[in-house]
């Protein structure tokens, strides 16, 4: 979905993109008072190669009462560098890598700005284009939810669905590179449409590769879902009330999980779960000849003063936000990424609250949140 905006100055169209939000960090240490209280204190440099990110947990003993969370450590400036890219190549690259693993809601997002605001530099995107799109948009999600359920396996030592879901997702990805040559899904989505196409070639062989693969993922999740040791961890653990989540804004998965479950760990696998469930039904549709429906696409008339462009994804994280700032010449000014975990950041400081602090990994990976997205 885009949305096309127009204001009486350039400045009013840069600060625009300033009011789409994204996290904040606490502006100082808040300490717990007490004598038992403690602080314990975790990155910024972490093993690995997780990006930098510092945890603050302030405990009673084993309880913590209240986790701060600071980033920004490594900020890129890839939005300044987006405006400064000479060349559109340049500038799809920079998007569809600041968070490497939603590079194809990246891609999708910038594309949909570039179609907007110049419609008539790009040709209106036909049926194999929108297909082609939303197969590589529903092979990421699947992807990556497979990957954060085996992880979360991994945290407590289910090590069937954690090595199932190991290879597994490498399979998803692969598909991926079948569609389009990169694992990632990069340099497959451009402005006005893809640079690949879905051949039959191509559709019998996904056919024949979800067929086989399927059964292999449901029957590895099923082994944790059904495990009383993995049921009586995650059940009840790291909960987002249905009134926090709404109060922060959450979105996505962590949105779903407490809105239209109980927001606990167990809340969020389970989203994840049917998010996988229902990415295949699209696939699938999208394999047999169905056709996803065109977005409402944003107006643009034929004199234009300063104006931004908004365009929103539905990535496997929630909804992931792009914006660009334009004069009235058409020359891009401003460019602001808004990742979902900027808005679920603080879902997760929440979701420590009354926790014991040896629950933290498993309630970090219901959430698996993406420091350079936020960094950007």
């Amino acid at each position: 979905m885009t949305e096309l905006l127009t204001f009486a100055t350039e400045q009013e169209a840069l600060s625009h993109l300033d009011t789409l939000g994204g996290y904040i960090n606490p502006e100082a240490v808040s300490r717990l008072r007490g004598a038992a209280s403690h602080e314990v204190a975790v990155g910024p440099v972490h093993a690995g190669v997780i990006e930098p990110g510092h945890f603050r947990f302030q405990c009673m003993g084993e309880d913590v009462y209240n986790l701060q969370i600071f980033l920004g450590y490594q900020h890129r400036g890839v939005e300044d560098e987006i405006v400064k890219a000479q060349n559109e190549s340049r500038r799809i690259a920079l998007a569809e890598t600041c968070a490497g693993d939603t590079s194809i809601a990246a891609a999708t997002a910038y594309s949909e700005i570039m179609e907007a605001a110049f419609p008539s530099q790009y040709k209106k995107l036909d049926g194999n284009a929108r297909r082609i799109r939303t197969l590589l948009l529903e092979l990421e999600r699947i992807a990556n939810h497979v990957g954060d359920l085996g992880a979360l396996a991994g945290d407590v030592a289910f090590l069937q669905t954690a090595a199932f879901c190991g290879r597994i997702r490498g399979e998803y990805l692969n598909m991926t590179a079948l569609l389009c040559g990169n694992r990632f899904g990069r340099n497959a989505i451009i402005p006005g449409g893809t640079r690949v196409n879905l051949t039959d070639e191509k559709i019998a062989s996904l056919k024949e590769w979800i067929k086989r693969v399927r059964p292999e993922l449901d029957r590895a999740l099923g082994l944790m879902f059904e495990a009383p040791t993995v049921c009586e961890r995650f059940d009840g653990t790291g909960t987002v009330p249905r009134e926090i989540a709404i109060q922060k804004g959450l979105v996505g998965i962590a949105r779903r999980a407490s809105v239209e479950l109980k927001g606990d760990v167990m809340s969020r696998a389970i989203v994840r779960r049917t998010e996988i469930d229902e990415a295949h039904a699209i696939v699938l549709d999208i394999l047999n000849g169905a056709t996803p429906p065109k977005c409402k696409e944003a107006e643009k008339s034929n004199s234009m003063p300063p104006f931004t462009v908004v365009a929103k994804v539905n990535a496997w994280r929630g909804e992931l936000v792009h914006a660009a700032a334009f004069t009235k010449e058409g020359k891009l000014i401003g460019y602001k990424i808004v990742d979902p975990s900027a808005h679920n950041w603080q879902g997760l400081a929440w979701a420590l609250r009354g926790e014991q602090i040896s629950n933290f990994p498993i309630c970090n990976k219901s959430f698996n949140l993406s420091y350079c997205g936020t960094d950007r």
